[in-house]
């Protein structure tokens, strides 16, 4: 006992770090990419809306889980094992109207219920590889079985949202699936890229729509004629006619000749 629990606190403290991490890389990419329809006051700031009200509650009780947690493998740390209970309700409560939210209809409670599971699933994933506690040994696969739920669960509402055309749902499972080696679904892929490239820019979020397209040309086939369509939407703003077919040697001769000062 003595020699693993210096590798205990390393787990514990790196469970934490990456929780905490994962809560701060959330909310800047909320500040780069602002769900839809999102209100201003006569003041100019944003007002938070209902869903990003209960994303911050589960992001706050999600910091009180950490900290009790590392609180209760201290002996010299005194708590009251509530407060890591009522934090976990909460986070239970958050998930809960999340979800009961995009079953309604609400692309964007969809689309941060979808991401809150794909932000459990990856910390899942790291802890399964830095558990080497031999006292332990069916930690690493409890951890692996969370990570297929959790993945499982954030397909299914980032499915809902993107369905919808929600520019940031399209775009992060678009990411998520394109990370999969081999590609089983290059064409669901190249689909959910255009979707977040149209959809931004039909918001008029040029920058996010540019990024997505730069994401999209490092991951799916030059030639691929979903690509050729996209990037016309980028740089020209019009999609053309027939964006992908056989040019005849007659037409092409036609077309030179035009061109030839």
């Amino acid at each position: 006992m003595i020699a693993t629990r210096p590798l205990r606190w390393g787990l514990a403290l790196a469970l934490g770090c990456s929780l905490l991490c994962g809560v701060a890389l959330a909310n800047t990419a909320h500040d780069d990419h602002a769900p839809r329809g999102k209100a201003k006051s006569g003041k100019g700031a944003p007002i938070e809306t209902e869903v990003q009200r209960l994303v911050h509650r589960y992001d706050s009780a999600q910091v009180v889980v950490v900290k009790q947690q590392l609180c209760l493998l201290a002996a010299a740390c005194v708590t009251d094992e509530g407060r890591l209970l009522d934090a976990m309700e909460t986070v239970r409560v958050v998930l809960q109207t999340l979800a009961e939210r995009a079953q309604a209809g609400d692309a964007d409670a969809a689309y941060e219920r979808g991401l809150l599971s794909l932000r459990v699933a990856q910390s899942h994933a790291g802890r399964s590889w830095a558990e080497t506690d031999a006292q332990f040994p069916g930690t690493t696969s409890i951890l692996r079985r969370r990570w297929a739920q959790e993945t499982s669960t954030a397909q299914q509402f980032l499915s809902m949202a993107a369905a919808t055309g929600h520019p940031q749902a399209c775009l992060v499972l678009a990411e998520h699936l394109a990370s999969r080696v081999p590609q089983p679904e290059p064409k669901l892929v190249s689909r959910l890229f255009r979707c977040a490239v149209a959809g931004f820019t039909a918001i008029g979020n040029r920058a996010s729509a540019v990024d997505a397209f730069v994401k999209m040309r490092d991951t799916v086939r030059p030639n691929d004629p979903l690509m050729i369509e996209t990037h016309s939407l980028i740089y020209r703003n019009t999609l053309p006619d027939r964006p992908w077919r056989r040019v005849e040697p007659a037409e092409a001769l036609a077309v030179r000749k035009q061109a030839t000062p």
